[in-house]
């Protein structure tokens, strides 16, 4: 079944793990509680090979045309490549 079948607008991955969600927009701190993350870690975004740093309950729009992919500080520990998001 895809996820369009259940209603869901967006796919997101946190850590590997595979998110359906419907809001179209969220902030990081709500994410990282959908994935049952802690929520005091910061998120790190990834797009194109390029590891954007997001503040806590920063919002992000998501993308009905991509899976986007997202890491956390811990996990991103050790790359210390990413740029900050405005």
């Amino acid at each position: 079944m895809a996820y369009w079948d259940l209603g869901m607008k967006h796919i997101v991955d946190v850590d590997g793990q595979l998110l359906a969600i419907d809001a179209d927009v969220i902030d990081t701190t709500r994410l990282l509680e959908k994935a049952k993350r802690p929520t005091d870690r910061h998120l790190v975004m990834v797009r194109a090979g390029e590891r954007i740093l997001l503040q806590p309950r920063q919002l992000v729009r998501l993308s009905r045309n991509e899976v986007l992919f997202f890491e956390t500080d811990e996990r991103a520990a050790g790359q210390h490549d990413w740029r900050q998001a405005a």
